[in-house]
């Protein structure tokens, strides 16, 4: 037996308590010329004699009714209290809902509407009966949603509008309605909210990117006068002085922070990178041998790669780097075994992501039977610091994000509890040969032959920085120029009477950046040898200039010896 709701009970007395009002029905309309040929057309009725024909004139003519209703693509219904039942229903009701007009007939609100929707329904009209009482004539008529009950046994959302019925003496007595299909709003609405939720977390991440670009650029800064203090203490104690592990310690330190801040500049895209053309499919396959021993007997990995991959460009240890992540997540996510599948396929790519064009990708996909995650969960994924294991950094996922960001790619993640997770990396096709030439820091190393010595102009506006590099440099045999920035270095570079060797400039400094300050120099010291060194990968390489020297910060005194012997011998 079905359950009754105040609908069916309070209506009928409800309907005897209503106030009297006039009836739709008994409201002439104005005449009306314009239909008047429609409507002999539809009806064959022929205008009256001497006058316009008005449209209550037509009110008697059934065929023009069943006209409208029987072409009508929303569905139009009468449903009344006293039976409790649907009393007509237009025949687009098929097409909507599957039943037959007959079939509606024999059908109630309960019937029609989900259970969520008829109580929702049957509160409705009680408050809309009860504001009526209160001679809120309004109340009349309202438009609402409900989702309504398909034969298949679907459910279509519809946006219904409703007026109630009266009786000669003005009580009320049913409900006439249209029922509109709005699946395809929905659709619309669902997209636009998509999508807009897309370009937010799109601006959270770019905001997020230039916050930890510029705290990472400003950390390394300081990272690079600990670590240049520790070395020259390092170099000027015994190696057995009981400050030597202490000084060690620093380093160590140090160079954890620098991890993370190369992380950090990942998620930014400001991550130096050596970008070159590399086969995934060997990539791949060398990585997951290297990786499978390791691995717990419980936990397997394999991987597929689909024949003639195109090749990437991008920079090699940063592709081993987000794939060794992906697995590390994949096997913590899968405490008692799994399995990882690692598989890579060309996409002819036309219209199927945001900045795709139409020269097609190289799709690595990365999958595990593990966890999952829920939904609240993957809302932050990608954000850096966010994570839900204990000890972990939170950086794993952004800079990975972020590297492939930088490569011109996109990544995308789907994941759901107990069923585990899937992460897309669209990397671009490459269609140039590798030359050997990268953006940054691609020439070859030269080997320790090359004589240090010389002068040296150091530019940078960080004091500390400054006068840590000018002791490194000085410590293997360099005489130094210094300057904190491009107006000063210019200057002392023309009162300078004898031969400039290299400049070694800071990227980024207020005024004039580092590139600028090169190509400035280069009109009267001409061949000037320039290395430039930055916090993060500057803006100015985004154009792909190749040839170009570059040291990241921090450095160690060892690793710009090294980098400057190469620029010198090249």
């Amino acid at each position: 037996m079905r359950k009754k709701t105040g609908l069916t009970n309070d209506v009928p007395n409800a309907v005897k308590r209503a106030p009297r009002a006039e009836s739709a029905l008994q409201q002439r309309p104005k005449r009306c010329t314009a239909l008047e040929g429609a409507c002999q057309r539809v009806s064959g009725v022929g205008p009256v004699p001497g006058e316009a024909f008005p449209l209550i004139d037509m009110v008697g003519h059934e065929s023009f009714f069943r006209f409208l209703a029987e072409n009508s693509g929303d569905v139009i219904w009468v449903y009344d209290f006293r039976l409790e039942r649907y009393v007509y229903a237009s025949p687009s009701v098929m097409e909507m809902r599957g039943f037959t007009p007959e079939e509606i007939c024999r059908q109630s609100i309960f019937d029609a509407l989900t259970p969520a929707s008829a109580l929702v329904a049957a509160e409705e009209i009680q408050t809309r009966l009860e504001a009526l009482q209160n001679g809120d004539l309004s109340a009349r008529s309202a438009v609402c949603e409900f989702d309504q009950l398909c034969k298949d046994g679907s459910v279509v959302p519809t946006e219904v509008m409703t007026t109630f019925l009266q009786d000669a003496e003005g009580n009320l007595t049913g409900i006439i309605g249209v029922a509109r299909d709005i699946r395809e709003r929905r659709r619309i609405e669902a997209e636009k909210e998509r999508l807009q939720s897309l370009l937010l977390k799109a601006g959270k991440i770019e905001s997020m990117s230039r916050i930890a670009g510029g705290i990472a650029h400003d950390f390394n800064n300081h990272l690079q006068s600990i670590l240049g203090n520790a070395d020259l203490m390092l170099s000027r104690i015994d190696p057995g002085s009981e400050y030597a592990g202490e000084l060690e310690e620093i380093r160590s330190a140090v160079e954890h922070c620098a991890v993370l801040t190369t992380n950090l500049l990942s998620f930014a895209r400001k991550r130096v990178a050596d970008p070159r053309v590399i086969a995934c499919g060997e990539a791949i396959s060398s990585l997951v041998h290297a990786v499978r021993p390791a691995l717990s007997g419980a936990v397997t990995i394999e991987y597929a790669i689909s024949e003639g991959l195109w090749p990437v460009k991008m920079d090699p240890n940063q592709f081993d780097e987000i794939l060794s992540n992906l697995i590390d997540n994949a096997v913590e996510a899968m405490e008692d075994g799994g399995r990882i599948d690692i598989a890579a396929r060309n996409i002819p790519m036309v219209d199927h992501a945001p900045g795709s064009g139409g020269e097609g990708m190289v799709l690595v996909e990365v999958s595990d039977t593990g966890r999952g995650m829920a939904p609240e969960v993957l809302e932050h994924v990608f954000d850096p610091f966010f994570t839900t294991r204990s000890g972990a950094s939170g950086l794993g996922l952004s800079s990975v994000y972020g590297i492939v960001e930088q490569s011109g790619g996109f990544v995308s993640l789907d994941s759901f509890p107990g069923r585990g997770t899937v992460v897309k990396l669209f990397l671009p096709r490459c269609f140039a040969q590798d030359g050997g030439a990268s953006p940054v820091g691609v020439e070859a190393s030269s080997d320790g032959s090359v004589a240090l010595g010389g002068t040296i102009l150091l530019v940078d506006d960080e004091d500390a920085v400054r006068h840590i590099t000018r002791r490194f440099l000085e410590s293997i045999g360099f005489r130094v120029l210094d300057a904190e920035n491009g107006d000063e270095a210019i200057s002392r570079a023309r009162n300078h009477d004898g031969e400039i060797t290299m400049l070694l400039t800071d990227m980024v400094m207020p005024g004039m950046n580092g590139r600028e300050l090169s190509e400035k120099l280069s009109e009267f010291r001409s061949g000037l040898k320039t290395l430039f060194m930055s916090g993060y990968a500057p803006d100015a390489f985004a154009d792909g200039e190749s040839h170009v020297h570059f040291i990241g910060k921090p450095f160690s005194r060892d690793a710009l010896t090294t980098k400057i012997r190469e620029v010198i011998g090249s």
